[in-house]
């Protein structure tokens, strides 16, 4: 970003700003998208009457431009301490369109070797039933270790944690203990339709068209066939994969009809986002929640018809490692 220095000049004598206006928001989505192609050192050039309003725009750009954190941690990450980088501003988006482009140009793809494992830690919570009436929320932290060329196996690690109770319903009696930790083998998959590894998703399309093909090959049906693309969204919103096509996963939810802007939201994990859902045929809503200044995903949520969460995801971290922890097969796995 050093041909943004021109801009960062302007500090000095702009005053701060809460919010940025459309044209500026606009500006720094540019900018952002822009931001990890090599670029020359040509300074920007402003005519004298946009003085005012390039000093503006400076101040935005500045208050949101953050290096690339690596490994990838979903969320973005905190500047070290005593650093002298600006506090971030959070930029408001208008509409689903520009949420949706904002979150397609976020930094913090990852980029394993072959060999190496993609390390995902997760939180996950989801409606459950327990004999008449006994409904609750169950909870749990999985973390896994997958080959990113699908060439050993991966391990998978479960921790059961304690079970929320579901609005509006007292917690249930006999529920599951928290605690229990379940660690198994993930063999790898032969068949590619089932594939979820690094190197199948980097042979999926770029593009916003083609994205959404692959949606549709996703199980499921109905009379809603944009509820089921929708759907399949989101799950691939979550996977690791090459950063083409985790940006064309995003410009291909733009092309489902029916989502809304929905605002600040909280994930699984409490972190507050800003979201973007689509109501389904059941009349629940699923949400997209992403980090509200880099825009990186955070996770997703299902929110029933009186507007109570009742289950969601929260992605903690994506990273690399060399090797995963040692695991057995389960207790009705076969050896890979």
């Amino acid at each position: 970003m050093n041909d943004l220095q021109p801009l960062r000049d302007f500090r000095s004598e702009v005053p701060e700003m809460a919010d940025v206006t459309r044209a500026e928001r606009a500006f720094v989505t540019a900018m952002r998208a822009s931001a990890p192609r090599p670029r020359s050192h040509r300074p920007l050039i402003f005519a004298a009457g946009l003085a005012t309003a390039a000093a503006a725009v400076a101040v935005a750009v500045m208050m949101t431009s953050a290096p690339t954190p690596t490994p990838r941690v979903a969320g973005g990450s905190l500047p070290a301490a005593g650093s002298s980088a600006p506090p971030a501003v959070k930029i408001r988006p208008v509409s689903v369109a520009e949420l949706l482009d904002l979150a397609a140009a976020a930094p913090g793809a990852i980029n394993p070797g072959p060999g190496q494992f993609v390390v995902t830690e997760s939180l996950m919570s989801d409606m459950a039933e327990l004999g008449e009436g006994g409904r609750f929320l169950y909870a749990m932290k999985v973390t896994t270790w997958v080959a990113s060329d699908n060439s050993k196996p991966g391990v998978s690690r479960t921790e059961q944690l304690e079970p929320r109770p579901y609005p509006g319903q007292p917690l249930p009696a006999d529920l599951p203990k928290a605690g229990s930790v379940d660690v198994r083998v993930l063999c790898p998959v032969k068949g590619d339709v089932t594939r979820r590894d690094y190197a199948y998703y980097g042979t999926l399309p770029a593009d916003a068209q083609g994205m959404l093909k692959v949606f549709a090959r996703f199980p499921g049906g109905g009379a809603d066939k944009n509820h089921y693309l929708w759907k399949a969204g989101i799950e691939l919103a979550a996977a690791p994969m090459p950063a083409a096509q985790h940006a064309a996963v995003f410009q291909a939810l733009k092309l489902i009809p029916g989502a809304t802007l929905v605002g600040d939201a909280q994930d699984t994990a409490g972190r507050t986002g800003t979201a973007v859902g689509r109501v389904g045929p059941d009349g629940w809503r699923r949400d997209l929640i992403f980090d509200p200044v880099t825009f990186a995903f955070l996770g997703s949520r299902t929110v029933n018809e009186s507007g109570a969460q009742v289950g969601g995801t929260a992605q903690l971290s994506v990273t690399v490692a060399d090797t995963a922890p040692a695991a057995q097969p389960g207790p009705k796995q076969e050896g890979c």
